[in-house]
């Protein structure tokens, strides 16, 4: 079976010859590992991002997937066609600077790329206080439009290319709930749950329209599978009666749209689910990724794989810190093991990590993660 059909016949709960291997959001673990993979500086990274030369980023994603072997394959982000014709990366003083060409300043590259930035979500500046305010700031893009932007969009394309025979996410998105941090602020989005519920639920509205054109968009570019990262929605933040207002209307629409364009939806949760499984299985998804427990926590692999009853694939959710960075070859085979026991036995499975490989996981390590789901 090739990589693409071992990951769908998983999915869908069928026979595999082996056990298909992702982790979540694999295209962090290829920026987090740069230097390993490429043996280029920390600064060419940010120089791919803004290159134009279709070669070059198709060898840099060869380095990626051809050294990390997983059956699913990811596109990192490029700079739109209109960003890469204004900026350019020069060394000055022998350190690497953007240099923006339409006003001539001048930004230092960042020079670690796991702390380079962090998503808008994280703000806390209210930009929204009225509905007009929102109609304002969330102004509608069609997938069309988007897909001529270029960017993601053609690193979809060149992925695609290069790997037909694995299984391609074409990307996700943010849903709404989380979505709403964007535009009030982190903190003010929980107060405003009971105070503007009005307002978010107007914010969130508006929020699932552009989400809708840019799952169009990522199918227009093909692949398998779109993600919906339904990111503080989890028992550590809100509670169920909370989720079932603000988040899981939302959602639906979402996963229903990427399946009428014939993709798989999976839906991601960073946090406690416990006690919502229901919830998330009507929302008819292909498949649930849930973290690993922790910080309070705990979303038992068993427990909730008897719960979702096969309705749902349930990835993996290995620690990536204890169960592959820290852990012995020995101690990760055994880990794999019983979850791949558990898997296959109460549902749909295949292995993976419930959070992102961390940082300062070696390459060879990450290498027999991969091995050993495969000879399992």
């Amino acid at each position: 079976m090739t990589s693409k059909e071992r990951m769908i016949a998983a999915i869908e709960g069928k026979e595999t010859d082996k056990i298909p291997v992702h982790s979540s959001y694999n295209f962090l673990t290829n920026a987090d590992h740069w230097v390993e993979l490429t043996g280029l500086p920390v600064w060419k990274f940010y120089e791919w991002g803004i290159s134009s030369d279709k070669t070059w980023r198709k060898e840099i994603y060869k380095l990626f997937y051809d050294t990390l072997l997983y059956d699913v394959v990811q596109p990192n982000d490029y700079a739109s066609m209109r960003e890469r014709e204004n900026v350019e990366i020069i060394i000055r003083d022998e350190k690497p600077y953007y240099h923006y060409k339409k006003d001539d300043t001048y930004k230092p590259v960042p020079e670690k790329i796991h702390e380079a930035g962090s998503g808008g979500g994280a703000n806390e500046i209210r930009y929204i206080y009225t509905k007009q305010d929102a109609k304002e700031r969330l102004k509608l893009r069609k997938a069309d439009e988007m897909i001529s932007d270029g960017g993601w969009y053609e690193s979809v394309d060149e992925l695609r290319s290069l790997y037909n025979d694995r299984y391609l996410i074409s990307g996700g998105v943010v849903n709404t709930f989380y979505g709403n941090a964007y535009h009030v602020g982190m903190m003010n989005l929980y107060t405003m749950l009971y105070e503007e519920p009005e307002l978010i639920h107007y914010i969130s509205s508006l929020f699932l329209e552009q989400n809708i054109e840019t799952i169009r968009a990522m199918a227009k570019t093909g692949g398998e599978a779109i993600i919906i990262d339904d990111a503080t929605a989890t028992l550590d933040m809100i509670s169920v009666r909370m989720y079932e207002e603000f988040s899981l209307p939302y959602l639906i629409p979402q996963v229903k749209e990427i399946q009428r364009l014939g993709l798989k939806a999976i839906v991601i949760y960073f946090g406690g689910i416990e006690d919502r499984v229901e919830q998330i299985v009507s929302t008819g998804a292909d498949v649930l990724c849930m973290e690993t427990s922790m910080k309070g926590y705990t979303n038992d692999y068993t427990s909730i794989a008897k719960r979702l009853d096969g309705k749902i694939c349930l990835a993996g959710n290995l620690d990536p810190l204890k169960d592959i960075e820290k852990a012995s070859d020995a101690e990760l085979e055994t880990r794999m093991s019983a979850m791949a026991k558990a898997g296959k036995e109460y549902g749909k499975y295949f292995t993976c990590t419930g959070s992102p490989i961390t940082p300062n996981t070696s390459v060879e390590h990450i290498q027999k993660y991969i091995e050993i789901s495969h000879r399992l």
